[in-house]
């Protein structure tokens, strides 16, 4: 098989370049910079058991169970280095200050209402599920007689 498109230029070596990006995320690792933040759930991601609509519907309302809480805490803000690393830290810094105190409602809000729609939602299969168990019930029952 063919490939449909190629990428190449003189002079780079992609390799090199790749092994580059595995090392700097080998050290971020290391430095323990993604521990914050939970990438299991993207690596995880196993959509191989879903063989139905109502299997996506469960896998779904999961998800959306495990991730309506929205992280509005504050978080580490690191310096790339250089001259300007240590000012530029020290100004993200002062504005995510002044931000906090505008944003941080909003998130507020916003997770609030995530945590009522994940509840109406599940809510509203656990409802539409015992309706179909009922109807399934009369459906045999109207056959035996």
């Amino acid at each position: 098989m063919s490939e449909l498109f190629q990428i190449g230029a003189d002079g780079v070596d992609v390799k090199k370049i790749m092994q580059e990006i595995e090392e700097r995320v080998a050290r971020k690792k290391a430095a323990g910079m993604y521990d914050k933040y939970d990438l299991s759930r993207i690596a995880a991601l196993e959509l191989s058991n879903v063989k139905s609509e109502a299997d996506f519907l469960d896998y779904s309302l999961k998800v959306i169970q495990q991730t309506w809480d929205i992280d509005i805490g504050d978080f580490p803000i690191y310096s790339k280095g250089g001259i300007l690393g240590a000012p530029a830290v020290w100004l993200k810094k002062i504005i995510w200050k002044l931000l906090k105190f505008y944003t941080y409602r909003l998130f507020s809000q916003q997770k609030e209402f995530n945590c009522q729609v994940a509840n109406a939602v599940c809510s509203l299969k656990a409802k539409v599920d015992a309706e179909i168990a009922k109807l399934k019930g009369n459906s045999s029952s109207d056959r035996k007689e």
